[in-house]
């Protein structure tokens, strides 16, 4: 009896509970007469692409009206919300995607709670493109997508922890990736859930081939140990990581200016301008507060359109790509032409108050020129630029079901894929070209075109005609905006232009190059180039470039730790990160700073794929470590492998910063910086490992004042300037890419091939003004006067070389068939004359 009234009692004080709740919600901020009244009589304007929903005005769209439909109203896509919308009482879909209550008409927390009977989501969620949640939302009709997204670089960042880490000095053992935000698998095995038949199995190949790149699960990045990080102070690398892996898919992102932007797919799929305001016409929806998309409208393919501000758009902007790819290798900048300064640099002109310039993505920029992709021109016009998606495939992008580690794992596309060679069309190319990574693809078969798309792509992307067929991709997807039309390429931007890719091939049957001599040269007469370059290694006549990340971090502080704020979720799909109920890592980055920064002509070294590539210095840690208690652990520490070579790291990159011009030819052959040697073979900033001292010294350095200090402390271990990779002699000082295997330095070879030393000696050496001047260039000199020769401009002096050179190449030709014609007849003769001695005899 008693258990019965205590079991009663504790009914009561439940039920009671609850409904205090309920009373809670429904107390809270309904509408008012006055809203209620702007609302029924606003007449929102009619949404550009015509119809409008199924009921407007009713249900959510009493108070949003006036709202974007997500796609337009014709679309596939929103007949198929509108019909799933219908089946759990909501004409108009918006539970498809959200939940919430859409009967409820004047009280915004009842409305956004719950979900009708039978709807996938259950729970109203403001959020509902997000990892966490999706599978559920987005994952009802674009399953694969979903599924590959979760395992797609762009939510592991693996390869940027395996970067960070190595050059911290961590897992230095192999170039293996171990690591991800989270904890991920791919249950399904090792064949990828999309993509063509030949795709699967040059993936298959591929991942047998480099296990370490394409793992079959990664394991969350460790947490900082507290109790062993005076014996372990490189655990700072791990409180780094924690601390700036906003971009990951599963987490929001910081709110900063640049950087706002959607959770998982809506990170790319809604647009978000830099101040993150909302510029639509729902007037429910707070004009006035930053974190919000500019319409609620998804931006994906050229048929996705978007109207905003009386402005049609289509395609995913440049601008979205860059909340995220303006940090790391600032592709998203670069690609547009500007070179990220750094938060503590700015170059530019103030504004017209005085003030400095606003930063955006964390830095200030300086111009310099476009990629030509960004900024195409035809006969003297601009015509207009392309997307990142016009040539990154949705394979590349959402990933393929398979865990790829790094971003060439990831990445499909090979400039030769559109372009060809001077030698061969894009289908007269073996599938692999440009993406060998150590194969022999001389033998292998042309890999043609498809007039068969993706079943994915067919289903979901635009679809434009093929003409004669769709290119393919290196590995042997098809390219559905890129078609053959005889001996033309075109491409169907995103963004609604199309345009006329030049041909290679046809350039040298027309002989129209842009720069005849140097193409011809470049291309043809050193054929060599198009089988081991990277064609961005010459036509990215800048690459951006960031030297020496010296950091400083303290352990008696504490940051945000990003992983665990997206891994508390809430039921509406919001994560701590999400509502600013952040968690924190032991350690906070204090202080970091370049050792310098430039657009300088890159070293070139080679990169996973075996080709001649720019590199580019991005993570290179010097590491100082305080702990919890205030001292020092790690003092301006440059982490080593076991064999000595320092772990701070040059990285292969692909810069996005083409130009029609290629880069000349000195900036290789001939150039000691480039082929890895330093700044004049390795002259300057030649001994970091000596502190420099600006104070009262004695004639040999030793200091005087009891009071100096160092101006520039050592750097013990580290070899040489920032970007020697090699010594002198050839020795490796310096990782080349963390990555793969098979990256590395050029080969002693290559570095033979660019050394031009002591080129112009060769012959100016011998000239008359020379005390040892040959009587043979005495006479042509004076040759030369008499006749009112000079061969001082640059074009004169190259065409003096091509004819000398030409002229002793002919001598030399007709001195070796003379020698192998004199020769024989020298023996003949002398065999004549013993025979007729012997007759004689």
């Amino acid at each position: 009896m008693k258990r019965s009234i205590f079991c009663f009692i504790i009914l009561l004080c439940s039920a009671t509970a609850a409904l205090a709740e309920v009373t809670t919600i429904k107390m809270s901020v309904p509408l008012t007469d006055d809203q209620k009244k702007e609302l029924e009589n606003y007449t929102p304007p009619k949404w550009p692409g015509g119809g409008e929903f199924p009921a407007p005005g009713e249900n959510c769209l009493y108070c949003h009206k006036g709202i974007a439909p997500i796609r337009a109203h014709d679309s596939k896509m929103m007949e198929k919300i509108y019909e799933a919308g219908r089946k759990v009482g909501d004409p108009n879909g918006c539970v498809v995607c959200h939940a919430g209550t859409p009967t409820e008409l004047y009280n915004k927390d009842i409305a956004h709670s719950g979900a009708p009977k039978g709807n996938m989501l259950q729970d109203y969620s403001p959020v509902p493109a997000a990892l966490q949640v999706n599978a559920k939302t987005c994952g009802q009709c674009h399953e694969y997508q979903t599924y590959s997204t979760h395992r797609s670089i762009m939510n592991s960042d693996s390869g940027k922890i395996k970067a960070i880490t190595w050059s911290w000095g961590l897992s230095l053992e192999n170039k293996d990736h171990k690591y991800a935000n989270h904890a991920i698998q791919d249950p399904d095995g090792t064949i990828p859930v999309y993509g063509s038949a030949q795709y699967k199995d040059y993936m298959a190949t591929m991942i047998d081939q480099f296990p370490g790149q394409f793992p079959t699960k990664l394991e969350k990045l460790p947490a900082v140990s507290m109790e062993n990080l005076k014996e372990f102070p490189q655990q700072a690398a791990y409180s780094q990581l924690r601390g700036c892996n906003k971009c990951h898919l599963t987490s929001k992102g910081p709110s900063e200016r640049g950087r706002y932007r959607g959770m998982g797919c809506a990170a790319c799929h809604m647009m978000y301008s830099n101040g993150a305001y909302y510029e639509g016409n729902d007037r429910s929806i707070d004009r006035t507060k930053q974190g919000m998309p500019m319409v609620h409208a998804i931006q994906a393919t050229r048929k996705s359109k978007i109207y905003i501000n009386g402005t049609e758009l289509s395609g995913i902007q440049v601008s979205t790509c860059g909340a995220c790819h303006t940090g790391g290798r600032r592709i998203a900048a670069t690609y547009q032409g500007l070179m990220p300064l750094g938060s503590s640099y700015n170059r530019g002109p103030f504004d017209r108050f005085g003030r400095p310039q606003q930063k955006t993505s964390g830095a200030t920029y300086k111009y310099l020129r476009d990629d030509v992709h960004h900024r195409i021109t035809e006969d003297g016009t601009v015509k207009g630029g392309m997307l990142c998606q016009d040539c990154h495939t949705t394979g590349g992008i959402h990933g393929d079901g398979n865990i790829r580690a790094t971003t060439l794992a990831a990445v499909e596309i090979e400039c030769s894929d559109c372009h060809g060679t001077p030698t061969a069309y894009p289908w007269e190319l073996p599938l692999g070209f440009g993406d060998e990574y150590q194969k022999d693809l001389s033998q292998a078969a042309p890999r043609g075109i498809s007039k068969d798309l993706d079943k994915e792509m067919a289903s979901f992307a635009t679809v434009y005609p093929p003409q004669d067929g769709y290119l393919l991709t290196a590995r042997g997807n098809t390219f559905g905006n890129v078609v053959k039309d005889g001996d033309k390429v075109i491409l169907f931007s995103a963004n609604g232009t199309q345009y006329d890719v030049p041909i290679l091939k046809e350039l040298r049957k027309t002989d129209k190059w842009n720069s005849p001599e140097k193409a011809k040269t470049a291309m043809i007469g050193v054929s060599r180039h198009m089988q081991s370059l990277e064609c961005y290694s010459c036509h990215s006549t800048w690459v951006a470039q960031y030297y020496g990340y010296k950091q400083v971090y303290d352990f008696s502080k504490q940051s945000i730790d990003w992983l665990e704020s997206s891994e508390v979720v809430y039921k509406d799909g919001t994560t701590a990160g999400y509502r600013g109920n952040v968690l924190y890592t032991p350690g906070a980055g204090v202080r970091s700073d370049y050792s310098h920064i430039g657009w300088i002509t890159p070293v070139l070294g080679i990169n996973g794929e075996g080709r001649v590539t720019p590199l580019t210095g991005v993570i290179q840690t010097v590491g100082t470590v305080f702990g919890a208690d205030g001292n020092t652990l790690m003092f301006n520490e440059v982490a080593q492998r076991s064999n000595g070579v320092d772990a701070i790291t040059m990285a292969p990159i692909a810069p996005h910063t083409t130009s029609l011009a290629a880069r000349e030819c000195f900036d290789c052959h001939g150039n000691s910086q480039t082929a890895g040697y330093g700044q004049d073979n390795g002259a300057y900033d030649a001994m970091p490992w000596i502190p420099r001292i600006l104070d009262v010294v004695t004639a040999k350095g030793a200091i005087v004042s009891k009071h100096s200090i160092e101006q520039i402390p050592a750097i013990k271990k580290l070899h040489g300037d920032f970007m020697q990779i090699l010594d002198k002699d050839g020795n490796q000082l310096m990782t080349v890419d963390s990555h793969w295997p098979t990256s590395s330095p050029l080969t002693s070879e290559q570095r033979e091939k660019m050394d031009r030393l002591r080129t112009c000696q060769a012959c100016h050496s011998q000239m008359p003004d020379m005390d040892n001047a040959s009587v043979s260039m005495v006479f042509l000199a004076n040759m030369a006067d008499v006749l009112n020769i000079t061969y001082t401009s640059g074009v004169d002096h190259a065409n003096l070389v091509a004819e000398n050179n030409l002229l002793i190449a002919w001598i030399k030709t007709i001195a070796i068939f003379g020698a192998l014609i004199l020769i024989p007849c020298v023996i003949l003769y002398i065999l004549w004359r013993w025979r007729k001695k012997s007759h004689a005899q």
